[in-house]
Order: structure tokens, then sequence, then C-alpha cells
């Protein structure tokens, strides 16, 4: 029937009934990419768009991958993705060769950005990572294109990523930006237990809203290229410092600066985790949930 139609009214019923049931009846849209060759090229880049790597499919995508009967085939599909999602925190199954047209990355694996060089790359999504010992591991050439990124702060006062790299706020923010040149949309989340953690009275006593204020001030002054810093706080530093936090920000007085204060419970890390890449999934993140104080 389709083929009695005009031909850009035909791409536009294949394409629009992928993207509707790409995450609903993916078998379906598998079966309509399968008719002939025009309809796979019309269907794949939008059945391999997204990218989810979790414990239940990390080890047959090894497999994929790395089987020399399936190794071409894992090469066509994998360049059709550009949102890379990775859920399993201990493994990654890919090559990041494979994965050459990237443009998005969300992950909680530091082992996800070992070497990456993707030059498509605009987007880094750090969950529960901080920022440095991770971006050390994508190649320089790659760092270049990004505009969005996204990381844990450090524990300030304390921290030894605070210490052994740049010795105070200032200058972890100079050198955090030396290495993203065309970052637009820089992203700083600290995430903070509950009243029954162990950790939580050492946290909250750690958490220093003058060197965020810093971080923040040094970061409008030294790039001019930024266009937002979106702050997200969560866990129980709500209910203890979130005053301090707010006198510290206003100081600096920028339309750029927005916080997103996440008032959700954080019961335990695992679940925090898997809140986050809801989030994701759903198309909620920094950028869309920070406003301005």
């Amino acid at each position: 029937m389709l083929h009695q139609l005009p031909a850009e009214l035909s791409v536009y019923i294949i394409q629009t009934a992928a993207f509707q049931y790409r995450f609903s009846d993916r078998q379906s849209v598998v079966n309509i990419a399968m008719c002939n060759h025009t309809v796979y090229d019309i269907v794949a880049p939008i059945l391999y768009h997204t990218l989810v790597v979790s414990h239940n499919n990390v080890k047959q995508l090894s497999s994929l991958a790395s089987s020399r009967e399936t190794r071409a085939l894992a090469q066509r599909m994998l360049s059709h993705v550009r949102f890379f999602l990775n859920r399993s925190p201990k493994q990654h199954p890919l090559e990041t060769h494979l994965l050459a047209n990237v443009e998005h990355i969300a992950t909680s694996s530091s082992t996800s950005l070992r070497y990456w060089a993707a030059p498509t790359l605009r987007s880094v999504h750090l969950l529960n990572l901080s920022f440095v010992p991770e971006l050390l591991r994508i190649t320089p050439s790659a760092l270049r294109t990004i505009t969005h990124v996204c990381g844990h702060l450090p524990m300030f006062e304390s921290s030894d990523e605070w210490k052994t790299f740049f010795r105070d706020a200032a200058g972890w923010t100079r050198s955090l930006l030396e290495r993203l040149p065309a970052v637009t949309h820089l992203g700083l989340t600290r995430d903070l237990p509950r009243a029954f953690d162990f950790h939580f009275k050492d946290s909250i006593s750690r958490f220093d809203c003058t060197a965020i204020e810093t971080v923040v001030r040094t970061a409008l002054q030294t790039h001019p290229r930024l266009k937002c810093i979106a702050i997200r706080i969560s866990g129980a530093f709500l209910e203890t410092r979130r005053m301090d936090l707010e006198m510290a920000l206003r100081n600096v007085y920028d339309p750029r600066l927005r916080v997103w204060f996440d008032n959700r419970p954080v019961e335990d890390w695992d679940a925090h985790r898997a809140q986050s890449f809801l989030d994701i999934e759903e198309g909620r993140n920094i950028w869309t949930e920070a406003r301005l104080l």
C-alpha cells in the first residue's frame, strides 16, 4: 500500500511509526526495518539512535561486537547511535571506536569514557562521578567539541581531588574549563546522604558554600562562552544548609546562574542512581529543572 503513495509521504509514515513505537513495541519496529534495504535505511537511525547498556544486555552487546560473525552487523548498527546511556556500573562492553558518531553520553561508569575519541561528542553527563578523573580519560580532540557537561563537585575542604590537582576552588574551575574550550552549559552536582547514613555529619560539615560561590564566580569571569551554570543539590543538604547556599549564590548576581534543589529523598545510593537514569530517560535533567534563584 505504501508503494502507491508519494515517496515523501511513505517516508514520513515509516519514520513516524518507528519513532512512536521505538520503545513501547521495539520488535514491531525491527520487523518494519526488515522489509527491505530502503526501509531499513529509513528506520535504522531511529531504531538505534539511543543505546542503553545495562546488566541485562551487557554480555550480549559484548558478544555481538566481538564475534567474527556479527562484528560487521554490530558496526552498522552502532554507527547510528547518537545517545549512549550506560547503566552498567562496572562493565563497558564496547570499544569506543565503534561509537564514533555518538553525540551525547550519560554514564555512572568511569570505564565508559576511557580513551573516548568521537569527534561528534556534544554533551557528557557524569552520574555520581567527579569531573577531573573522568574527563582525563577523554582525548583532547573529543573534549574540544563538548558544549554541555555535568558532573560532581569535589567535597572541597578535605578533597584529594581539590588539593592534589588544583589546590583551591578557583584553580580547579580554571583547569576544568581549559579542558573544555567549547563548553556553554556547565552543570555542577552534589548529592549528600540522609541523616541515617553514617557519613551524614561528616558530609554536611565539609560542604563549603563559599567554595561553590568561588567556582561559579570564577567560571563566569574566565569563560565568556558560558551561557548557563546549573547547580543541582539533593539529599540532606536541603534540610540543613539550603539558606546558606542561596545567600552565597545571590552574591554572584548573574542571570546565567540556575539552581535545582532536588527535594526527592535519597534513601541509598543505588536508588539515587536509578532515579538519575530514569530522569534522563524521561527527558528530565539539570538543564530542564534548574531555575533562577
